[in-house]
């Protein structure tokens, strides 16, 4: 995994957003010590512990909660957002279904400032897409990071990054298995994405 990342570092990113299970926690460790401007994100865990400690010890600044919590919309959503906050990291929320998880916190004034969102060209995972893209690109006091952008490899990345600099998207997220990969696709994500 280290090898991943530093391949992707090289490349230009300077982060990784990691749910804390498996190796990739040990990995984000190395690279924070590696590299002062190395910036960890994360997602918490939906099973019984939600890895916030864990995230937190590799000084993660932003931690979503996962989306099978914040779809649900219920009390452990609440209690999880402000867990992350009393911590002083900043609270966000990643979904997998956008829309009615992104107004209901909008509307019931949830203490997020980022949302995690599935975005890509093709549309896949976002439900109604014009309605998400109108609801992202319209929305400017949060921040948006999209997920899913190479829709599980669908979608080649000039294509995939050329349709996310068209939107309010502040970041994205990218799931890479080797070195070569993660070399292409975060030069092509910050070739397109910094323009």
């Amino acid at each position: 995994m280290v090898e991943i990342l530093e391949a992707s570092y090289q490349a230009g990113a300077r982060g990784i957003e990691a749910i804390p299970i498996g190796g990739i926690m040990e990995a984000s460790q190395i690279m924070v010590q590696t590299y002062d401007d190395y910036i960890v994100t994360g997602s918490t865990y939906p099973g019984r512990d939600p890895g916030i400690e864990d995230l937190i010890k590799v000084g993660a600044k932003l931690i979503f909660i996962h989306g099978m919590i914040s779809d649900n919309k219920g009390q452990k959503l609440i209690k999880l957002l402000e867990d992350i906050k009393s911590r002083g990291v900043i609270p966000g929320i990643a979904t997998h279904d956008p829309i009615p998880t992104i107004n209901h916190a909008i509307e019931n004034s949830l203490n997020v400032r980022a949302f995690l969102v599935p975005f890509n060209a093709r549309g896949e995972f976002m439900g109604n897409m014009k309605e998400l893209e109108k609801l992202v690109d319209n929305t400017n006091n949060y921040f948006y990071i999209g997920m899913k952008t190479l829709a599980a490899g669908r979608i080649d990345p000039k294509t995939a990054f050329d349709y996310i600099a068209q939107h309010n998207i502040c970041s994205v997220t990218i799931g890479m298995v080797n070195a070569q990969e993660a070399k292409v696709t975060t030069k092509t994500a910050i070739e397109k994405l910094s323009k």
